[in-house]
């Protein structure tokens, strides 16, 4: 088993080794950073940095804060914009609601004219029928006061002719009651 240990660690050995060799060819190849080396690099650091935040970074920042006070703006904007649209959007309600009683008012004041137009018409129709009444009645009256005349007109001649016939026949009660009679049934 000792030897087995003895194997083992020559392999381990070997491992390092070659890792040695290579750790050591590496070693050689790269540069060893001492505090000079370390200057330099911060201070080239340090100098880029500084033109690039003039020449590069300070570009882009103000064009990054020149486009956010646009989107700021645009955002004011759209903003007034939909207060605006608001206001309008009100107007135009309150203009569409007194249009709309406006429009009711001329309905309701049309109905009302139609409503007093009809009962002019009706008035001057009930008017004129009660003339026409009026001179109907007149008509009838004036026919039957005439007919009533040429009655009496009428009645009067037959009584004349009547009694011109009794006198000229100076007849017995008989005779004059049979021609009165007579004198009716004409009539």
């Amino acid at each position: 088993m000792a030897q087995h240990n003895d194997h083992q660690p020559s392999q381990h050995m070997e491992v390092p080794a070659s890792h040695g060799e290579a750790g050591a060819a590496h070693a050689a190849s790269s540069p060893v950073v001492n505090g000079a080396m370390f200057f330099w690099f911060l201070a080239i650091f340090v100098a880029a940095a500084i033109i690039l935040k003039k020449k590069a970074f300070g570009p882009i920042l103000e064009a990054l804060d020149k486009r956010e006070e646009e989107i700021e703006q645009s955002l004011e904007n759209a903003d007034h914009l939909q207060r605006e649209l608001a206001t309008l959007e009100s107007t135009v309600q309150s203009k569409l609601d007194e249009t709309e009683e406006q429009v009711r008012g001329m309905i309701d004041s049309g109905r009302e004219a139609a409503r007093e137009a009809g009962k002019v018409i009706e008035s001057k129709a009930r008017e004129e029928a009660q003339i026409l009444r009026e001179n109907a009645n007149r008509d009838i009256a004036s026919a039957q006061g005439k007919a009533e005349n040429t009655l009496r007109a009428t009645s009067a001649e037959l009584a004349v002719a009547m009694a011109n016939k009794l006198l000229r026949q100076q007849m017995d009660d008989k005779g004059q009651k049979a021609l009165a009679d007579q004198l009716i049934a004409e009539m």
